[in-house]
């Protein structure tokens, strides 16, 4: 009984490792909707077609600084932005440099 809630326990962080590494797999092609920059200033697609975005929004206070280092640690999936609109409020959309991706994250007020 113990191996088989191992072995069930295996299979689903396998899924969920793929799942993430597809959610953040950038897109490059030409029929992109929006394109975003990295922290080098290099653009990629952060809008690839076949998802429905809302308009256009950019709020208010900072995007928090792009990180050094990777943790690997999340309390819960990224969510996967072009904008701050497709964020919920008051996330903004802001570049993170572990996934390779723009992601809905807290901003800083100061």
């Amino acid at each position: 009984m113990k191996m088989q809630t191992v072995i069930a326990m295996a299979v689903v962080a396998t899924i969920v490792a793929m799942t993430e590494a597809s959610l953040v797999l950038p897109y490059s092609g030409l029929d992109c909707k929006y394109w975003c920059k990295d922290n080098y200033d290099k653009h990629y697609c952060c809008g690839p077609p076949g998802r429905t975005y809302p308009p256009y929004t950019e709020r208010s206070g900072k995007c928090p600084p792009v990180r050094a280092t990777c943790t690997g640690v999340r309390s819960r999936l990224p969510k996967l932005c072009p904008h701050d609109g497709a964020c919920d409020f008051p996330s903004k959309c802001c570049y993170d440099a572990c996934l390779e991706h723009h992601v809905c994250k807290t901003p800083d007020f100061y």
